[in-house]
């Protein structure tokens, strides 16, 4: 009589036991869970690139392989023309900071800049649009805000160009994007007014080694077309917006030298040019810095102060076309003159 009341306990522990294994193994339905995104991009190519404290590296962002029109790769937001101001560019090789939140990047190579001006879209709405079209191709945001971070740092860019008059309350987006055989960085950048509608300034630069293009003149030709004109021209290289002279110009400070100690009646006024890009005054204390380092290097290697003068001109007196940039390249110069 017992073992039946037995057998059925048993029965029905199993069953239960058997019941909660099939509840365990049925999925769990969330309730309004959002939307799971989706994305190409395999888990382990997402990598930060840069820390608070340090900013952003390059190094550490993504490499992209889109395919890609021609320079500057991107346009303008509709609505909005290039103007006709000094500000436009598009020069072959120039040198560009970025501000990454942290700290400057500069890079150089093909850099192109364009005032866009038109009316309707907020500074959020360029810097957005400029994610975008960037990160749709691959690349990164480096850094959306205002210039106010800047001051809060002590920063302040050495070459403003046009984002002088600088204000706290200038705004900015920085991108890059980084290919096998590219490195290409994007800035949107609008210059806060008292009165809008304000334009914005779209500079481009694709990151690239300089190609030296002017050839060595020796010292016997120096000679020559000082001895026919009165004067010749150099291209020095110097560091940019600085009065330090590159390294690879030292083969022309040397025929400089040589020149001068082959020729030992000669005295010589060194002059300082620059192309209108910037401030007069500012171009003319720029060259004047220049002339002068040139004259410390001579003086270096034993040339008499006494045969030597610096003179800055700036801007003044140009010898080609400012309006392009090949014109640009050769107003960028120093001369030496027959004293």
């Amino acid at each position: 009589m017992n073992r039946i009341p037995s057998q059925l306990a048993l029965f029905l522990i199993l069953a239960i036991s058997l019941s909660g294994c099939e509840k365990k193994a049925e999925p769990v339905k969330q309730q309004d869970s959002p939307p799971v995104a989706t994305s190409t991009v395999a888990v382990s190519d997402v990598r930060p690139v840069g820390t608070p404290d340090t900013g952003f590296d390059i190094n550490r962002a993504p490499v992209a392989n889109p395919q890609l029109g021609k320079f500057p790769y991107v346009g303008l937001i509709e609505g909005y023309q290039r103007s006709g101001g000094d500000y436009n560019k598009d020069v072959a090789f120039d040198r560009y900071e970025f501000f990454d939140g942290v700290k400057f990047i500069t890079v150089e190579g093909r850099l192109m800049t364009i005032e866009a001006k038109g009316k309707g879209a907020s500074a959020y709405q360029v810097f957005k649009t400029y994610e975008a079209l960037v990160t749709g191709l691959g690349g990164v945001k480096v850094y959306i805000g205002t210039a106010a971070r800047m001051q809060e740092l002590k920063l302040a860019f050495s070459d403003k160009r046009h984002r002088f008059p600088f204000y706290s309350e200038n705004e900015m987006g920085v991108y890059v994007l980084r290919t096998p055989e590219k490195e290409i960085w994007f800035e949107a950048y609008v210059v806060t007014e008292k009165e809008g509608p304000w334009p914005y300034f779209l500079t481009v630069i694709e990151k690239q080694s300089l190609e030296v293009k002017a050839a060595l003149l020796p010292a016997e030709e120096m000679k020559r077309e000082l001895d026919a004109k009165g004067h010749v021209a150099l291209y020095i290289n110097f560091d940019f917006d600085k009065a330090d002279i590159r390294p690879d110009s030292q083969p022309i400070i040397d025929e400089m030298v040589k020149l001068l100690k082959n020729n030992p009646g000669l005295n010589l006024t060194v002059e300082g040019h620059t192309d209108n890009v910037g401030a007069p005054d500012y171009n003319r204390r720029l060259s004047d810095a220049r002339a002068r380092s040139v004259v410390a290097a001579l003086m270096a290697r034993a040339i008499l102060a006494s045969r030597l003068k610096a003179v800055g001109h700036g801007q003044d007196k140009p010898i080609a076309d400012n309006s392009a940039e090949e014109g640009r390249a050769k107003n960028r110069r120093v001369e030496l003159v027959k004293m």
